[in-house]
């Protein structure tokens, strides 16, 4: 509600100035569904966790025999496969937090830089087009299409193709096949 307020009262601000205004606004959810650089990173964060998943399943599974094990004999015979079976359970439990951690981090980190080239995408374009204000679309609650300018689809644009531009100076480096 503060940011509408905020936003609210900078239009009201910047209007009732001399200046000749331009207002736009990115819809930056569009864009992001529509970037082939978050759907990337998407599918190998889903890849990884889908890997991680499986490791999971497979060492708890072996923690499961191991419990079987427990089960079967006294327990005087079983107490060094509680204690292994305990520790086995810990080591589980550090990998699933640290696999979780890993995973986050690496949306975290791959978020941030998408999200600093939608910033430098959109600042280029305002400079180049004279734009007072550019918003995103989720703080509107209204607008007038025929005066205020949609910029989703170029960002989006612009930011496929920077993203091609990479992916084609990653390959033109790579040692070429015999």
């Amino acid at each position: 509600m503060k940011n509408q307020i905020f936003t609210a009262f900078m239009i009201s601000a910047l209007a009732l100035s001399s200046y000749a205004m331009s207002f736009a606004y990115v819809n930056t959810e569009d864009v992001l569904q529509g970037s082939k650089e978050f759907k990337e990173c998407e599918r190998k964060a889903l890849t990884k966790r889908d890997l991680k998943t499986e490791e999971i399943a497979q060492m708890s599974a072996q923690l499961d025999k191991l419990e079987a094990q427990i089960a079967a004999l006294s327990a005087e015979k079983s107490a060094p496969l509680r204690e292994q079976y305990a520790k086995d359970f810990d080591r589980i439990e550090r990998f699933k937090e640290q696999a979780t951690e890993e995973i986050t981090a690496q949306h975290s980190h791959d978020m941030e830089r998408i999200a600093g080239k939608i910033r430098n995408i959109i600042e280029k374009i305002g400079a180049r087009d004279n734009v007072s204000l550019m918003l995103d679309l989720k703080a509107i609650l209204y607008l007038d299409q025929k005066v205020v300018k949609d910029y989703t689809k170029e960002v989006t644009n612009e930011l496929n193709r920077q993203y091609d531009e990479e992916l084609e100076k990653l390959r033109s480096k790579l040692p070429l096949s015999k």
